[in-house]
């Protein structure tokens, strides 16, 4: 094994060895402790760290047998898991601009990863983002990954956009590249020291300076969000695999798949480490989220999403509506406040944490799609009063769009502009392989009046019946 890879293992059997304890806090390091004007009760810290294709199936706390996940198991322990969480749209630029503006995919901005002209659609001044909601409460703001939502010298910039300081790749479809030779900081394109001997990549670079950030920010009187958009475990397999999977008898690209999540991992055991070591753990939260399902390529490049099950047993992946596109991991860790080993199967969505950290901020939350999540999290309800959850992700190659409506244990599923709803009953087929929509015409036509209402016209992906 490559000495870059000493750390992230030693994290690894850290957390083998701290499994049957996960509620006990981590030994403390020598990093000095946090400022005292951080008192108990005042705005929370914020640590957002959201993966890339990461599926519902994925983590051990969700089922997965092949690959050991002890310290996303530990943060599930130590907080609430959501078994019904739901990201605001299936690929990359889409579901950040939901979980970043609050709004579903029939308002946000960003809709696909492209526009029917091909074109990369950034957001712009009048689109208002959480960095910026937690900014005007006092926080200090930091990306540290992968943006996705504007490119260089447009409106969209990170730093224009609420974060005082940005680490990491502007463009997305750079970012399917491990080994790049520069990098952005902020507004300047820098060069970087990453190593593929070494195996030191560019999520390994942007991990340290996110910890660095939290460090500093930590001796100070301002509470924190840490936003940490990983390019793991997407795409091109950065890793060579790591010594417990070499002998695996799996396919080349499995074994590279299973060491990024291990990587993903070990850094969410470097984090929990971090907060415990400077006295934050009661004055931080930790959420762990992935952007959609997993989806499938070549094996020697990428992975095979059935190998490990990565999206469960649900029907579809990556790109679709169905539950393997869209229904993705949610770990919430808060000491003291959010009680250990809480589950809630309560329908939840990306687009409700604006509302949520809004909230635990003290700061006015803008108009939102979404529901505020804070009773759930404290244990005040098990339930909200939402009616439903919407989402649509529009074709690149032509004016058309999938739509989808959750509501109680009903869900809708349209493949395109003009096709009949197929009707799911999730409670007695998560699978979604039974159309009730004969048997229920009046729930389908409900779900269909749902989509006409929440639909918004966008110049970027029409639909054929907008066209003029």
């Amino acid at each position: 094994m490559k000495n870059a890879q000493l750390r992230p293992f030693l994290f690894y059997i850290l957390g083998l060895l701290v499994g049957l304890s996960a509620c006990q806090e981590a030994e403390t390091t020598a990093i000095p402790p946090a400022s005292s004007s951080k008192a108990a009760g005042s705005k929370p810290n914020i640590i957002l760290y959201l993966a890339d294709d990461l599926g519902w199936g994925d983590l051990g706390c969700y089922g997965q047998q092949k690959i050991p996940t002890p310290h996303l198991d530990r943060l599930a322990l130590n907080g609430i898991r959501f078994t019904d969480a739901y990201c605001g749209s299936p690929v990359c630029a889409s579901s950040r601009s939901t979980l970043l503006q609050g709004l579903h995919a029939g308002h946000a901005r960003v809709r696909n990863n492209r526009s029917i002209d091909k074109q990369e659609v950034d957001l712009v001044d009048s689109d208002y983002t959480m960095a910026e909601m937690l900014k005007s409460a006092g926080y200090a703001t930091g990306l540290f990954g992968k943006w996705g939502l504007g490119n260089e010298g447009g409106t969209g910039i990170p730093n224009l956009q609420g974060f005082d300081e940005f680490w990491g790749f502007l463009n997305q479809r750079r970012a399917h590249y491990y080994y790049v030779d520069s990098l952005w900081h902020n507004q300047a394109k820098i060069p970087v020291p990453l190593d593929e001997k070494a195996q030191y990549a560019s999520a390994d670079w942007y991990f340290d300076k996110a910890k660095d950030f939290i460090k500093r920010e930590s001796q100070t009187d301002r509470p924190f969000f840490t936003y940490i958009p990983t390019q793991l475990p997407h795409l091109y397999m950065p890793y060579e695999p790591w010594e417990i999977y070499q002998d695996k008898p799996w396919p080349e690209g499995d074994k590279r798949w299973a060491s990024m999540i291990s990587t993903i991992d070990a850094q969410i055991g470097e984090l929990m480490e971090l907060v415990d070591s400077l006295g934050l753990a009661e004055e931080t939260i930790i959420l762990f989220l992935s952007d959609n399902g997993g989806g499938s390529g070549e094996r020697i490049f990428y992975h095979d999403v059935r190998f490990f099950k990565s999206n469960g047993d649900f029907k579809g992946t990556k790109r679709d509506l169905y539950e393997g596109g869209i229904r993705v991991p949610l770990l919430m860790q808060w000491k003291d406040v959010i009680p250990a080993q809480k589950v809630s199967a309560e329908p939840v969505a990306y687009y409700d944490l604006m509302t949520t950290l809004g909230e635990l901020a003290g700061v006015e939350v803008p108009q939102t799609d979404g529901e505020s999540l804070v009773d759930l999290l404290t244990g005040t309800t098990d339930n909200l009063e939402r009616d439903y959850l919407y989402w649509e992700f529009p074709y690149m190659d032509q004016a058309n769009s999938k739509f989808a409506v959750r509501k109680g244990k009903w869900k809708g599923v349209k493949e395109w502009e003009g096709a009949k709803l197929r009707l799911y009953n999730l409670a007695e087929d998560p699978q979604e392989l039974y159309n009730w929509a004969k048997e229920y015409p009046q729930i389908a036509a409900e779900l269909e009046k749902i989509i006409t209402r929440e639909h918004t016209p966008s110049p970027f992906w029409p639909l054929k019946s907008e066209l003029k």
